[in-house]
């Protein structure tokens, strides 16, 4: 018999034989090991990068409404040194909020235990969280977090404008998320059909439908999160509206005496 399905049958057996506490703890445990299992690279990128570029678009439309109210002219953009040094105030503003929200895997880690444990038992998290431990699980985990999470992420994002490879400023977070991407190698063939434990859990569940609650409801839930950061860092630039006035007086200073 194949060991994970000894474990399972001895943790099945441990389960039945200790009572309700005792199951909970072991079902906490293997939901622990198997959220731990997952890398947060991906999700993070495409948060990061998100999260920038609406900070980014609030902070410069409102340094340009803040000129535009101060009667400054077509001179005041994003060319005008005064404007940049505002618009660099206002990015360290954004970078904190990303820092705070997204950075810090935690957030992830809740996500995966929690929706994990809505659709698995004990051992079938255990089942699992043991099958991504040797090499070829790690295979097919690094598969499920760039071509299934990843791209419903990606695409949510690009498909509705709000992750763009043209918005200045985002470049470094832009190109991390490539970086991300091409370190695994998303178009490397792999070849699971050799290996019994792959298969099965590609083919049946617990493994079918964890990968389905990835897809659906833990892409739903990291994308709330997502959504939020983005918002707060929209809040965040719109709080500290009053910051950008010292810039746009330095400018209407500079340029009071040049010729239109």
């Amino acid at each position: 018999m194949p060991i994970g399905r000894i474990l399972g049958a001895a943790l099945t057996a441990l389960l039945t034989a200790s009572g309700p506490a005792a199951a909970d703890a072991l079902k906490d445990d293997a939901i622990a090991r198997l959220a731990a299992s997952h890398e947060p690279d991906v999700p993070q990128a495409v948060g990061r990068l998100a999260a920038k570029q609406a900070g980014l678009g609030a902070a410069r439309a409102l340094l340009a409404r803040r000129g535009r109210d101060a009667g400054l002219g077509g001179g005041w953009n994003a060319a005008a040194p005064e404007w940049q040094d505002a618009e660099a105030q206002f990015v360290r503003i954004i970078d904190g909020v990303i820092a705070r929200g997204i950075e810090d895997p935690d957030w992830l880690r809740a996500i995966w235990a929690d929706q994990a444990a809505r659709v698995l038992n004990a051992e079938e998290a255990d089942e699992i969280a043991t099958h991504f431990a040797p090499a070829i699980g790690r295979e097919q985990r690094i598969v499920i977090e760039v071509k299934v999470v990843g791209e419903l992420l990606l695409a949510s994002y690009t498909f509705t404008d709000r992750i763009s490879d043209r918005v200045p400023g985002s470049e470094r977070e832009f190109a991390r998320m490539q970086a991300i991407w091409a370190e695994r190698e998303p178009f490397r063939v792999r070849k699971f059909d050799g290996d019994v434990g792959a298969v099965r859990f590609g083919s049946r569940n617990p493994g079918v439908k964890y990968v389905r609650m990835l897809a659906i409801q833990g892409v739903d839930a990291m994308l709330g999160h997502i959504n939020a950061v983005c918002a707060e860092a929209v809040l965040a630039a719109s709080q500290a509206a009053a910051q950008a006035d010292p810039f746009v007086e330095s400018y209407r200073r500079r340029t009071a005496f040049e010729k239109p």
